[in-house]
């Protein structure tokens, strides 16, 4: 299963299918054993659903999405689509990963628009130049920007199985950070900037686990829980890990958690998110550390290898006040806030994988008892 170029292809798409390497073998996933397409997740041709369209609408949109209908835009019909924005223009291969500076300023993501195998780029999140980070023999994804915003982390295959390495922010070589024979991934900074944390595939359990080392000492290494996609909250007065981790019974979809973890000690795990029929992946924390995006999967079991329909919600740090910020048609993924409130992500809906953006704010808190926020119908629809 964990054949060098399935597991870059699977890697690459997001990690969505690795829920069947995660601890879910549930029958009746059947994104656990299918082999993907050389041509397809790669070149980013397989995991690009046609975006709807109608040739014969009215549309006052010009460029390239002129023949787009307004309910393309949106998350918001008729006259809303100004909350949704394109941030990265690759018209072949794909972006995805993003990854949003301190300053709010600058956008990292890994793109396969210029080769078969990913690389890291940086631009302006309202430019549109690119700076190519890496180029080489290897695939270089998941990138983390230090809080101090002088630090990329990212996984890459260079050396001949996935590790965690780093390089200055504004480009330069690469070091190696980790050196297992197991695969490593997604690392995270701690906010004061004295750890970094990742999730590591062990090889004799097959499960994923979610380690930590300190900059000081990277030799010495600390099991957290398992779990994968770690990522530190960025109130340094809480040392606290959100991560999805594969549930153990029933469906045994991805669920959200956190976890404190302090002096190399875990503690308080708990379950924000979860759900019988539905996958929660990819989380990612609001800059205050109060709320948490996340992206959903309905009904996976029936998906193979890839789904053509996910949405983003967000929810408080206390499992209350859930809202939808996409609905409907398309495909919208690893979600990841920035500084002034936008949620950025991945989404299919022009044709073409790349990254987009809306504010949190489509979405409205929930009422005083109640589980569920209100969505405001004018951003919250793209069907």
């Amino acid at each position: 299963m964990f054949g060098s170029h399935t597991f870059r292809l699977r890697l690459l798409i997001g990690s969505v299918a690795l829920l069947g390497v995660a601890g879910c073998q549930s029958s009746s996933t059947q994104w656990q054993g299918g082999e993907a397409s050389a041509t397809g997740f790669v070149s980013g041709s397989s995991w690009s659903a046609k975006a709807a369209t109608d040739d014969n609408a009215e549309s006052s949109y010009s460029g390239v999405y002129s023949n787009m209908t307004d309910d393309f835009w949106a998350d918001g019909p008729h006259g809303s689509q100004n909350s949704l924005s394109q941030v990265s223009f690759a018209t072949e291969g794909s972006d995805f990963d993003p990854e949003i500076d301190p300053s709010g300023t600058s956008l990292v993501y890994a793109s396969t628009q210029h080769a078969t195998k990913a690389d890291l780029y940086r631009k302006k999140i309202d430019g549109k130049t690119i700076t190519r980070l890496t180029s080489d023999s290897g695939e270089d994804v998941m990138p983390a920007i230090s809080a101090d915003g002088k630090w990329i982390a990212f996984a890459s295959d260079r050396s001949g199985n996935w590790d965690i390495w780093m390089m200055p922010f504004s480009g330069g070589p690469a070091t190696q950070m980790t050196f297992d024979s197991d695969h490593e991934l997604h690392p995270s900074f701690s906010p004061d900037g004295s750890e970094l944390t990742y999730c590591r595939r062990n090889s004799r359990s097959g499960s994923w686990e979610i380690w930590s080392y300190r900059m000081d000492s990277p030799g010495t290494r600390t099991y957290v829980c398992d779990g994968l996609f770690p990522q530190w909250c960025p109130d340094g007065s809480r040392s606290t890990l959100l991560f999805q981790r594969a549930r153990q019974r029933g469906s045994q979809f991805f669920s959200i958690w956190t976890v404190d973890f302090s002096q190399g000690e875990c503690s308080n795990p708990t379950e924000i998110v979860a759900a019988s029929d539905t996958a929660i992946m990819h989380p990612s924390w609001s800059p205050n550390g109060e709320l948490i995006c996340y992206c959903t999967v309905n009904n996976p079991g029936s998906v193979a290898n890839w789904p053509t329909q996910a949405d983003v919600w967000m929810v408080g740090i206390d499992g209350s006040g859930q809202a939808p910020l996409t609905q409907g048609a398309h495909r919208n993924m690893q979600p990841t806030w920035s500084k002034d409130g936008r949620i950025f992500f991945v989404s299919d809906r022009g044709g073409q994988d790349v990254i987009w953006a809306i504010p949190a704010a489509s979405s409205t808190p929930a009422a005083p008892g109640s589980r569920f926020a209100t969505v405001d119908t004018t951003v919250g629809n793209d069907d």
